[in-house]
This record gives structure tokens, C-alpha cells and sequence, in this order.
């Protein structure tokens, strides 16, 4: 759980600090190209690049590695122990961002409480409008869903007629356009990245850009009304820092950059609707780009597979049995006692391997003491048995155990996040050369799965039932690497597909493959005696 909200986290805070980046370049150029409005509407594509990184990722087609695997020396009881070590870390990291959380959640309530106390009695005015004891920071807009707008309590002696009439409608903007919101939204941000610097500055010049687009929409509203909106900032500019739930008049925002906008020509009516699909590109850019650069997930067969493991432990005279059920590398033990006394411990761990097969790995400890590190490679639904010899007259060990999977959990074939497209057409045998057939003469039946990549390659090939001899099982696969195909084709593009492939090997006379064809058209066959001939 920690592990996957670090992770969560991080991939979070690495697309959102490049969008942050790139907006802090592209805001001057918007702003001069296509009005402020564009320039704070742009800060849309943060949000939407984080939240994007929480939607599924995009889905590959799983691919198999093929029969053959090296097995390496490990021992169950190191491979048990770095998981602990690990999780200690994951659990600090994730304590210490809780704690700077609840921190910067405490410092900007607390910044907000002392706003509003610091306002005293509220006292409801003309035209909506409510007016405070105090003057500092005000007027503002202040509320999330019971908005109001304050004014200082010196309002009607500081400010002509006009000018109030800017004022207010610049503070009503601020409410009608969903600024209230969005600084809440974004002081949010600031609480779950308290630790990324580059979320901060984005808060600071996002609160820049909307003043600036309101003073844009203002004087759009009142053309010839500039020269009193710029006395009318003069006037309210106090020493005081934004809350973050609050738009002030008098906030600390450059008093140079927003008077110099007053002098500029308005966006025309054309310039705001290419800002519009311009804005909406960057946004659905930033997303599709945070969604997409996601890695793919690891195959939900690693995640949702139950082994059953049956073992009968035979040691000393001694005899137990156990049935487990576990998910593929997590380890599980077992211990018992011979009838002399003598205590033993393993230490298990199935591991997924190619279709049907699994790999066993044990620590063996007989009296306190280690006893080997035997690894098993076993056929699921089969038994197997390893012995451990005892030494100086201690009676040797032994274990047999059969591995299945759990009746409703997937198939080690299991495509992962997506089914791969089958093939729906009709396979060309002669274009595929048949397998050698092998010196041993065993006959059996190999049933390969193939993965097609979109040029009509054999990418990878996955076994999914064995014939009962290697010697069968690798001839088939050898020759399955060479074979081609016409590649699957979704929406007129080549996709990655999968087609299932039957090898029969068989020293009698062969059934006619056309038959064989006509009953399953995307399932090649060939009879190992044509195969010998060829």
C-alpha cells in the first residue's frame, strides 16, 4: 500500500513539475500573443496532467519469454529479508509526507482563520456588498460556497463613485469566473507537494494571471473606464499577503504589470477564440502526454494468480503433509518434528515460469541448522520430489509436492492489462516451414501461443502445453521463431495480435491438414511425419 502511493506520488510530482516548467516559459508569450485570459487558463493543464497520471495506464500486449529459462542460485531467506528493509524505508518516506501535509494544511488554515477573525464584524451594505471593521487586504472576495465580497470599512471615503463600481465589478468576476475555486483547488496542490518548490511558484504566478485576466475582463466591460481602474489600484495597494481562499483587491501582485496592461489593446473577439482551442489543445496534450508516458503496469496475472502447493515432508520416520495457497513469489513455511525430537523448518516460493511450468525454490534448516537450497523446476498438475541426504548419519529429507493453479484464477498465458487480438482469418501453411522432426521419435503433441508483431514477425513464443518431451517442445518453438504472418489489422493499422498453434508430432500416417484447417482456421497443424519428409 505505501509502496503504491509513493509511487503514485512520484509519477504525480514528475508531470506536474514538467508542466509547471513549460508554462512558466509559455505564460509571457500567451499573455503577449493572446491576452491574459489565455495565459491563466493555461494553469488548467497542472490539474489535469496529475490527474491524468491516476487513470489506468495505456495498455501493451504482454509478452512471454520463451522455454529455457536459467535458473540462478537463491536463497528463499535473502529474498525474504530485502522486501522488510525495503518497507521500513517506504514506511518512513510515507510517514514524513503525512507529516508535512497535515503541516502545510495546518499553516494555510491557520493563515485563512486569522484573515477572517482579523476582519471583525461583518455589516451587509448596498449592492451586495458587506462591509468589515478593518481595512487590511480588503476588499476582497472571500467565501468558497457562500462568497461575499468585503470591503474596508473606509470604502465610501477612499474610493469615488466609479471606482467602487470597478471594484466591485472586478471582485464579482473573481466569483462568477470560479477563482475562489480554483485557489482552493490549487492550495490542495500545495498541501500534497508541499515538497515540490515548483508547486509553490506555480501557486504564485497563478493568482498573478488572474488578476490579470480579470482586469482584462473589467475593462472589457467598461472601455473607458481605464484611468479610474488604474487610480483605483493605486489607492487600495496595501502590504499585505494573499490568503489562500481569498481575492484581494490590494494583493501583492505587480502594480507595474497590471497598470502597464491597461494602456494595451484588448484581444479581439477572434484572437480569444484561438486562444480558446489553443488553451483546450495544451490541456489535452498535457493529459494524453502525463497518461502516456505512464509505464505499463505489471500483468494482472502476477497479481491476481493462486497457486495450490500439495507437499508431503518425510524425514526421520516422520511423515506430514500441507496444502497452501499462495500468490506466485511470496514465500510461505512449513516445520515439523521427527519422532527423535529433531525439529526442521522450510522456507518456500513458487515462482511463475512459462505456461504450465513453475519454478520452487526452498531453504531447508534441519535441528537450527541450515540443510541445502534445493530449486525445483515442476510441470503444473504434476508431481515432483526432491531429496536432501542427511550427513553423518542424520537421515536425509525428503519432499514431494505437486503445484496447480486455483480453479477461477488466470492462466500463466494471460494476456495482462489486454486481451491481444486474435487473428480471424485463415493461415497459410505453406508459408510456415514445418519443425524438424527430432532424432528421438517421440510422439505428443505441442500447443504454442505466438505473439505477431505488426509487420507479421513471430516477436515471442509462449508454450502453452507441452508435449511431454523437450526435445519436441524445442523443435516446434525453433521453428515457430521463423514463421511469418499476415499481420492483424484493427481500424487500418497493423496491430500486435496472438494466434494459438498445435504441433503434432506422430510417426503414423498424417489426417489430411485441409481437414484439419477447415475445423479451426487460425490454428495450424502439421503432423510430424510430413514434417520428417519435408
Amino acid at each position: 500500500m505505501s509502496s503504491d502511493l509513493l509511487r503514485l506520488l512520484l509519477a504525480t510530482t514528475l508531470a506536474t513539475s514538467l508542466v509547471i516548467l513549460l508554462l512558466y516559459l509559455l505564460r509571457a508569450p500567451l499573455r503577449r500573443w493572446l491576452g491574459a485570459g489565455a495565459a491563466y487558463a493555461s494553469w488548467l493543464c497542472v490539474p489535469v496532467a496529475a490527474l491524468a497520471v491516476l487513470l489506468p495506464a495505456r495498455e501493451v500486449a504482454v509478452e512471454w519469454d520463451a522455454v529455457g529459462t536459467v535458473l540462478m542460485p537463491m536463497r528463499a531467506a535473502t529474498a525474504a529479508a530485502a522486501p522488510s528493509l525495503s518497507s521500513m524505508w517506504e514506511t518512513c518516506l510515507l510517514v514524513a509526507w503525512l507529516g508535512g501535509v497535515v503541516a502545510m494544511t495546518g499553516w494555510l488554515w491557520m493563515r485563512q482563520h486569522r484573515f477572517v477573525r482579523g476582519l471583525g464584524e461583518l455589516r451587509r451594505c448596498g449592492d451586495g456588498l458587506w462591509s468589515a471593521t478593518s481595512t487590511r487586504g480588503l476588499p476582497a472576495a472571500i467565501g468558497l460556497f457562500r462568497p461575499r465580497i468585503v470591503v474596508p470599512a473606509d470604502f465610501e471615503s477612499r474610493y469615488l463613485e466609479r471606482e467602487r463600481v470597478l471594484i466591485a465589478c472586478h471582485e464579482r468576476l473573481h466569483i462568477n469566473r470560479g477563482d475562489l475555486v480554483a485557489n482552493a483547488f490549487m492550495s490542495a496542490l500545495r498541501c500534497v507537494y508541499w515538497f515540490n518548490p515548483l508547486i509553490h511558484l506555480a501557486a504564485r504566478r497563478l493568482r498573478i494571471d488572474q488578476e490579470l485576466a480579470c482586469d482584462v475582463d473589467v475593462i472589457r466591460r467598461h472601455p473607458g473606464a481605464r484611468r479610474s481602474y488604474g487610480e483605483a489600484m493605486l489607492k487600495g495597494q496595501l502590504d499585505v499577503g494573499p490568503v489562500p481562499l481569498a481575492c484581494h483587491w490590494p494583493a501583492p501582485h505587480p502594480l507595474r504589470e497590471r497598470i502597464a496592461q491597461l494602456g494595451k489593446q484588448l484581444p479581439s473577439r477572434r484572437r480569444r477564440a484561438l486562444a480558446t482551442l489553443l488553451v483546450a489543445a495544451m490541456v489535452v496534450a498535457a493529459g494524453y502526454g502525463a497518461w502516456a508516458a505512464q509505464p505499463a503496469p505489471p500483468p494482472a496475472v502476477a497479481q491476481e494468480r493462486l497457486y495450490h502447493i500439495a507437499m508431503q515432508v518425510s524425514l526421520g520416520g516422520a511423515t506430514r503433509a500441507f496444502e497452501i495457497r499462495e500468490k506466485p513469489g511470496k514465500a510461505f513455511a512449513v516445520s515439523g518434528q521427527t519422532e527423535a525430537g529433531e525439529t526442521w523448518k522450510g522456507t518456500f516460493r513458487v515462482e511463475a515460469m512459462t505456461a504450465g511450468r513453475a519454478r520452487v525454490l526452498a531453504d531447508i534448516d534441519v535441528a537450527g541448522k541450515p540443510a541445502g537450497s534445493p530449486e525445483l523446476l515442476i510441470e503444473l498438475g504434476k508431481s515432483a520430489s526432491l531429496r536432501i541426504d542427511g550427513e553423518n548419519g542424520k537421515p536425509s529429507l525428503s519432499i514431494e509436492l505437486m503445484v496447480t493453479l486455483e480453479p477461477g484464477t488466470t492462466s500463466p498465458l494471460s494476456t495482462g492489462s489486454r486481451p491481444i487480438s486474435r487473428m480471424k482469418r485463415a493461415v497459410d501453411h505453406s508459408t510456415l516451414a514445418p519443425p524438424r522432426y527430432p532424432a528421438s521419435r517421440h510422439e505428443g503433441t505441442v500447443v504454442m501461443r505466438l505473439v505477431i508483431g505488426t509487420e507479421g514477425g513471430v516477436s515471442q513464443v509462449g508454450l502453452e502445453r507441452s508435449s511431454g518431451f523437450d526435445d519436441l517442445d524445442q523443435a516446434a518453438m525453433t521453428a515457430a521463431r521463423g514463421w511469418r504472418f499476415e499481420p492483424a489489422i484493427e481500424a487500418g493499422r497493423a496491430v500486435v495480435s496472438m494466434v494459438r498453434v498445435p504441433v503434432e508430432f506422430s510417426l503414423d500416417e498424417p489426417d489430411d491438414l485441409a481437414q484439419q484447417a477447415a475445423r479451426d482456421p487460425t490454428e495450424p497443424a502439421w503432423n510430424g511425419q510430413r514434417s520428417a519428409r519435408r
